[in-house]
């Protein structure tokens, strides 16, 4: 669904009521929206069939989920957690990429230190991630930054504009970074907008979707859905269960341990 369209307007008003009061119901949507119950319950099925929600009987009410939700952290606050974890799995996931290739690759604190492990090759990267401004990266890498609207606390550029920026650009590969690897739920994120981002990557990628997350991030689910397990071929993590491991590469998803 387009970025900038009616629709995802309303659904972000809808996740955010969601998100303030816990459960909400089709009459008081039709309300708050100022459209009809029939679109608001055409809304709310949708959102259920994306894992946003979880549709009732008259409305809908936020996931109920068996691990813990977790909320938006500070960029600064990421940037000085499990640094060697990080570390290592940049270096192993910058291995994998060849000369002269396009990388796609997201928001997030991860993906810069892989950004930094990439030495001594002609690669193109488009992103949405900000941050990537102040960092020292090798000379022959060529950067393109998304533009758009731009949130401070992920550091990142969201919405219409960086989404059709990325329409007619196809990569190599695409990296990226998330806040929850999950079984049932794949990878998910703390912001709604930055789903449709990493959704269009994935769908622009001729080759591999890699996701790089330390251990604290496997298991854990946050609000909204990115990416099903379906959409990725690789996960590069520092440690992992034996049985999410085998879980994982049931799912097609081959695990690299760094």
């Amino acid at each position: 669904m387009s970025v900038g369209s009616i629709a995802y307007n309303r659904h972000l008003r809808i996740l955010d009521r969601l998100k303030e009061q816990g459960s909400v119901r089709v009459e008081e949507l039709s309300e708050l929206l100022h459209v009809s119950q029939v679109t608001v319950r055409r809304d709310l099925d949708y959102l259920n069939s994306k894992g946003f929600l979880t549709r009732t009987h008259g409305g809908a009410a936020a996931l109920q989920q068996k691990y813990e939700i977790q909320p938006e952290s500070g960029f600064n606050e990421k940037d000085v957690s499990y640094v060697q974890e990080k570390q290592r799995i940049a270096v192993k996931c910058a291995e994998i990429i060849a000369e002269h290739e396009i990388i796609f690759v997201n928001s997030g604190t991860t993906v810069l230190f892989f950004l930094q492990a990439l030495q001594e090759k002609h690669v193109r990267v488009i992103t949405n991630n900000a941050a990537v401004i102040e960092k020292k990266l090798d000379p022959r890498m060529e950067v393109m930054i998304l533009g758009g609207e731009y949130r401070e606390q992920s550091r990142s550029f969201v919405g219409e504009f960086a989404y059709n920026s990325l329409k007619n650009i196809y990569s190599s590969h695409t990296i990226l970074g998330t806040n929850g690897v999950s079984i049932e739920r794949g990878l998910t994120t703390t912001v709604y907008q930055e789903c449709s981002i990493n959704q269009s990557m994935i769908q622009n990628t001729h080759g591999k979707v890699i996701v790089l997350a330390d251990h604290s991030k496997l298991g854990r689910i946050s609000n909204f859905v990115s990416a099903s397990l379906e959409d990725i071929d690789m996960l590069i993590t520092d440690d992992c269960t034996e049985t999410m491991h085998r879980e994982l590469e049931a799912q097609g998803v081959q695990v690299i341990l760094a």
